[in-house]
């Protein structure tokens, strides 16, 4: 029985000291507080990406167009960096004509964004035009569009 009870001490005393040197070849795990900010959202594709910025009233951004498969959905965002509220387009420019696909807007010092959909999305050539529609003064912020095969919003 002495024999037994000192074969498990010592069986013990051998993995206590064995966890600590596996241990030391794991990596940490990074903390919790430096997290990826792109985990968990689906892949997409960055059309256009760019600061507005005017003291005219309106800022056009240049065409840009949608990869044939990289999906029908295209979303706008516009971060407002002025004291005044203004209208996001994105225009579809194809044939010459510019169409308007959608329209958001956006509060003074805010953000926001707007979803296209249609089933040739993924064809067309864009723009996207921010507009001071109050005063007609400052335009100023940053501006991105980006294509997903699947709603973004789900």
């Amino acid at each position: 029985m002495k024999k037994l009870i000192s074969l498990t001490l010592a069986l013990v005393m051998a993995m206590a000291l064995a966890v600590p040197a596996f241990a030391a070849d794991t990596p940490p795990s990074a903390p919790a507080d430096i997290i990826d900010p792109d985990d968990g959202i689906m892949p997409l594709i960055s059309l256009f990406d760019d600061t507005a910025s005017s003291r005219n009233g309106q800022w056009t951004s240049s065409e840009f167009t949608a990869t044939p498969t990289s999906g029908n959905y295209i979303r706008i965002w516009h971060q407002n960096d002025t004291n005044e509220k203004v209208k996001v387009y994105l225009y579809r420019t194809e044939s010459g004509r510019d169409k308007v696909a959608l329209l958001i807007y956006v509060d003074a010092n805010d953000q926001a964004s707007g979803i296209y959909h249609c089933s040739d999305a993924s064809s067309g050539t864009y723009k996207i035009v921010v507009e001071a529609y109050v005063s007609g003064g400052r335009v100023s912020g940053d501006v991105a569009a980006a294509q997903y095969k699947t709603d973004p919003r789900n």
